[in-house]
């Protein structure tokens, strides 16, 4: 132990919300920090369906009294039996810049993986890929998505210290939106007859509700042999779909099906909300929903969450199609520059972005160490 940091396990409510806390404490100071809403994490860390088949433990680093650092330990036993892996992972990682605090925390984990019988640790990575993971290493000078988190320079630094080693990068492209080319346009068109695919009109909420499960579906296919995932649960679809898809700009999702109206492709987009979460400090309400509703509205920049095609589609190129309409809505909506989600850099896929006015703006990375 290292006199005067304590680390402390999360049990009661107070400690809870001193957890969700502390990243805004942390990055109070930080122009590209973009702070989660309390309800949303307390919810995740409390009530998410994969805590059925997940073991959760939470610590925090405290010095005199004062919370200083930060980590969950997670295994997941389903990804570890599916995948035959003995790892536990770590996540909701945040610290002071202090190496002796990253220290203790993440041994700490490493001691609670090994009394479970883990042989390695990873991260940082929570229930599945769906949600928050990997590192920033590049491209501090960038403010966040919502769909990642933002991490100060010393974090990796601190994670070599530790004799931590690369797994997989991600990489996160900004893509200027220009008018839709004639090459892209015609390809679109052509592949559309050649594959006997179309798009599916999505007339309302409802309807994207009911779709959701086959979105899902074709996601779990789709992203079958993608680093870190597992298929979803039909309780994790719904959940999915309540907290994501129910949010969902109907003209900036894309449902591509078969002559036999049998989905076979998805994209989601949504306005960029990384400035009203930032506006919103964490809190809903009484003022955080009214900047949410703005962004969704006002924007000028749009994310990209999620993209995929069944398997045997994958070399196709058909994900031309939906890229065409999506772009065809971003013009219409006026937005300037369109932000991927986080892309292994090894996807074939994301060599689409060769095709367009596109620069990497960030480079996250998931760590593994054998356990001793």
């Amino acid at each position: 132990m290292v006199p005067g940091i304590e680390i402390k396990e999360v049990k009661s409510k107070k400690e809870l919300r001193q957890f969700i806390q502390f990243p805004r404490k942390l990055y109070r100071n930080c122009p590209f920090f973009v702070p989660a809403l309390d309800s949303g994490e307390e919810k995740q860390l409390t009530c998410h369906p994969a805590l059925a088949f997940c073991e959760l433990r939470l610590w925090l680093a405290l010095r005199n009294g004062e919370v200083v650092g930060r980590i969950g330990g997670l295994i997941n036993r389903r990804y570890n039996e599916l995948k035959e892996k003995k790892r536990v992972r770590f996540a909701w990682f945040d610290m002071v810049e202090d190496p002796e605090v990253a220290k203790m925390l993440m041994q700490t984990v490493e001691e609670w993986g090994r009394s479970q019988g883990m042989t390695e640790i990873c991260g940082p990575s929570r229930f599945s890929n769906m949600e928050k993971q990997a590192m920033q290493v590049e491209g501090f000078d960038h403010i966040t998505s919502m769909g990642a988190d933002y991490n100060y320079p010393y974090y990796p630094v601190y994670m070599d210290l530790m004799g931590f080693e690369k797994e997989v990068d991600y990489l996160q492209y900004r893509v200027k939106v220009t008018p839709v080319s004639e090459r892209i346009s015609r390809m679109a068109d052509l592949l559309a007859k050649k594959h006997h695919v179309r798009l599916r009109e999505i007339k309302d909420k409802e309807q994207l509700r009911r779709d959701g499960y086959g979105f899902l579906e074709v996601l779990n296919e789709s992203y079958h042999d993608i680093f870190n995932f597992i298929p979803l649960t039909h309780e994790e679809m719904t959940w999915v779909i309540d907290e994501y898809l129910a949010m969902g700009v109907l003209d900036l999702m894309s449902f591509l099906e078969d002559e036999n109206g049998q989905l076979v492709g998805i994209a989601m987009s949504l306005p960029s909300l990384n400035q009203a979460f930032r506006k919103a400090n964490g809190k809903l309400w009484p003022f955080g929903v009214f900047h949410l509703l703005h962004a969704l509205n006002h924007n000028k920049n749009v994310d990209m969450l999620l993209t995929g095609v069944l398997p045997q589609y994958v070399h196709t190129g058909i994900h031309a199609i939906y890229h065409k309409q999506l772009h065809e809505a971003f013009l219409r909506h006026g937005f300037e520059y369109a932000y991927t989600s986080q892309q292994l850099e090894n996807n074939i896929a994301a060599r689409i972005w060769q095709k367009y006015d596109a620069e990497v703006i960030s480079r996250r990375r998931c760590y593994k160490k054998a356990i001793e």
